[in-house]
């Protein structure tokens, strides 16, 4: 019978950078901005050390950067000889942010550091007194992208033990930038019981039994792409008993808050300013307060009659609704930083719902774009049609300036906001 074993899976750290909020607001807790990412290793280790487990895996992306930063070096050092101290060693691979150097590390790591090659798979054996517990492979990225098929070449005759794989990859047998393999592709090497991966920031359980293919997702969120909370994945690996716990470390987490200004009726910026403070008074009863705090991004949905006063000065009004705002959150426990205001909104059209259903020509104008809404190789061609900016296969590691990323939600959001510029037009251009 296999042995039982513990670890923690973690991936893509990113040590170095640091969360994100507007430049001119970042004194406010730049020191807490600044320390989140690294709060976020610190914590593992804490768990780590507590809980007593084996072994520590993180499945690439530890740096932020190739060139690796002097205090990002130096804080991972000292975390790996806190689990050094405890005997507990780290296995890791490097990847696209932070590609193996042949030339070595900035610092000397401790020796419970044990990084895999670049060249070819690297194997290691994991021991508890004496003996044999667990195997783990995995091989490192040669530079920012790698278009090699690496887990081809894992290979675990033994199955005496658990056989654990680190991988830092998109998961896309068409993506050559980030290791190109498919599900099938795992789940066809029987030798393999844990499937560590990285690379993906959100946590994903890719197949939930042997064998097991994990994300644990970034531990520490940095901008509005990382909205959910950040952590790892407790793993206990025992014939009959398997189970991984995801823990939640983050100290902020970011989050979208969509507030529906169809609600009550908005004649001015007063009761403008009005609803968005009781709408934020209620979402922030329902936030877990066991975090440092919240930065969020308020999107304005619906149909509002001073639409085209917030055309036409959107900045001005932006600006006083969020000084306004953020005065009332930002000191509280957890705190509440608003880091955006985005309107999505949409001219209010006085008795649109009997317009729609007495004018022949509106009634066919909706039912068409529910129609096209619902019909899949139409809105294909829209996107395709869309142009160059707009990038419909989100990358989120390989982000072109040039382009916006048109993800599901987004689309959404502009086919909404199209259909009442359309309506407005109409309108205005129909004596009615």
């Amino acid at each position: 019978m296999k042995p039982a074993v513990d670890f923690i899976h973690t991936a893509d750290l990113h040590l170095g950078s640091r969360i994100q909020i507007n430049k001119e607001y970042k004194d406010l807790k730049t020191k807490d901005y600044n320390d989140a990412v690294y709060n976020s290793f610190k914590r593992i280790v804490d768990d780590a050390i507590e809980t007593d487990v084996d072994f520590v895996l993180i499945a690439g992306d530890i740096f932020d950067s190739d060139s690796r930063s002097v205090r990002a070096t130096r804080f991972f050092v000292e975390q790996s000889q806190r689990l050094n101290r405890k005997n507990i060693d780290i296995y890791m691979i490097n990847g696209n942010h932070d590609p193996y150097r042949n030339e070595g590390e900035l610092l000397n790591l401790p020796k419970n550091v044990h990084i895999c090659d670049s060249e070819q798979p690297s194997y290691f054996t994991v021991h508890r007194d004496d003996r044999l517990i667990a195997r783990i492979l995995g091989q490192s990225y040669r530079s920012s992208s790698e278009n090699r098929k690496m887990s081809t070449y894992y290979t675990a005759d033994d199955q005496r033990v658990y056989n654990i794989a680190l991988l830092h990859t998109q998961l896309d047998l068409n993506n050559k930038n980030y290791v190109p393999v498919s599900k099938d592709d795992l789940l066809k090497k029987s030798s393999i019981d844990y499937w560590a991966l990285g690379h993906i920031h959100k946590k994903q359980i890719i197949n939930g039994e042997n064998p097991y293919i994990i994300y644990p997702g970034i531990p520490q969120g940095r901008d509005m792409g990382e909205v959910e909370p950040g952590g790892y994945f407790m793993v206990h690996l025992e014939p009959d008993n398997c189970y991984y716990d995801f823990k939640k470390i983050s100290d902020y987490v970011y989050r979208r808050f969509e507030v529906d200004l169809d609600k009550i009726e908005i004649n001015n910026i007063s009761d403008l300013h009005e609803l968005l403070k009781k709408e934020l008074d209620e979402f922030y009863q329902t936030l877990s307060k066991d975090i440092k705090g919240y930065i969020i991004r308020i999107i304005l949905k619906g149909k509002i009659k001073i639409y085209e006063l917030l055309q036409e000065q959107e900045e001005e009004i932006t600006e006083d609704i969020l000084n306004n705002l953020r005065s009332l959150y930002l000191n509280r426990v957890p705190s509440l930083f608003i880091n955006g205001i985005v309107n999505r909104s949409s001219k209010y059209i006085e008795n649109m719902e009997e317009l729609i259903k007495k004018d022949p020509f509106f009634k066919d104008f909706f039912n068409f774009l529910e129609e096209l809404k619902n019909d899949e190789e139409e809105i294909k061609k829209i996107k395709n049609d869309l142009g160059r900016i707009w990038n419909s296969k989100v990358d989120i590691e390989n982000k072109d300036p040039q382009e916006f990323q048109l993800g599901e939600q987004i689309f959404t959001e502009l086919f909404e906001q199209s259909k009442f510029l359309i309506m407005k037009e109409f309108i205005e251009r129909r004596d009615l």
